[in-house]
This record gives C-alpha cells, structure tokens and sequence, in this order.
C-alpha cells in the first residue's frame, strides 16, 4: 500500500473521487485532510519505536564543536551506555550530566526513526491507514454506527501489528528497556 492508495482509500470512505498524486492532494481539500491524518497518525504510531524503525548501537560522532548532531528523521534517543545521560533537544544531543551540548567524544546510541510511509512494513501502513481512515471518517461525517471502518476492524489490525513486531523482535527486556538498563546503572530518577 503507498501513501496515496491510503489516501484514496481514506477518500472513498465518504464517497470522495480518488486524487492521482501527492501534489494533487495537497491542493483537495478532503484529500489534504486525509494526508494529514495519515501522516500524523504514522507519527504517532512510530513514536512507540519498532524494531523496524529503531536502530540499537548506532555511534554517532561529534562535529567540530564537539555536538553531535542527529539525523533529521529521529524521533527517540537513548545513549547505550547506561552510565550516559543525554537526551535530544533541538536535533542535537544534550548532555544532562554537564548541561552541554558540547559531548566531545563518539556515542553510541539506540535512535528511533520516523520512517516515510513506504518504507514501512506493510502491517504497519494497514493498522496506520485504518485508523487514519476511522478518524477521517469522524471528522468527515461524525461519530455513528454508520462507518465503514469500525474499532473492531482497527484492532484487529493493531492485534496483528503487535503479533509481527512479537515474531520479528528478539526483545529482551534487560538489554532493550531504557528504564531496566537506568536501574541497573543507579541512573533512575
């Protein structure tokens, strides 16, 4: 499924005429409402972090100055090392520790990225585009009975996103929780 069939998808749930392309819908203004609930809801569904869009000991070096600059696309960081306490502010990483953004020395970090629809595994655009698709259709033509996506239909597909993540994941919850690896480290506040 790509960004516009979920769109055209989204459309056709209150019997809207499918837009060709991006550009196109930018300029619709049902369509415009649809790509916005779209995207926003696949904001908000890879804030949660997957193992298809997190990348664990990334070791990001500094720049001249001594910041380290994140990429563009990052949503979530956390430094590997349990003894290390930054965080991300402003695409930069901030040292708690120290109060500096001047870290002077590489890092090694876990980095949860927002990733462009397509590159999405294909549960993860179904559950987004399905509830997109639900709060569209709120919007659109209120809160009923009369929908064509129901909360069952967008459970099912959470249930199935959740499953493949289970099955694809080696999660672990001593190595991969933020909060396990502070305790252990006497970091937690």
């Amino acid at each position: 499924m790509s960004e516009i069939e979920a769109i055209n998808d989204m459309l056709s749930l209150i019997s809207e005429s499918p837009v060709a392309s991006l550009e196109e819908a930018s300029r619709v203004a049902d369509a415009q409402t649809a790509m916005q609930l779209l995207r926003r809801e696949s904001r908000t569904v890879q804030t949660h972090g997957w193992d298809w869009n997190t990348e664990h000991d990334l070791v990001l070096s500094p720049d001249m100055d001594g910041n380290i600059i994140l990429p563009k696309n990052t949503i979530k960081v956390d430094p590997t090392d349990g003894d290390i306490d930054c965080v991300n502010r402003g695409g930069r990483l901030w040292d708690r520790t120290n109060k500096t953004f001047n870290i002077g020395k590489p890092i090694s970090l876990t980095i949860t990225f927002v990733l462009p629809f397509e590159e999405l595994p294909e549960t993860a655009r179904r559950y987004i585009s399905m509830a997109a698709g639900r709060k569209f259709e709120n919007r659109m033509i209120g809160d009923g009975n009369s929908h064509q996506i129901n909360e069952l239909d967008v459970l099912k597909a959470w249930s199935i996103l959740l499953q493949e993540e289970c099955d694809n994941s080696e999660s672990n919850v001593v190595r991969q929780s933020t909060t396990v690896r502070r305790i252990a480290h006497g970091r937690f506040r």
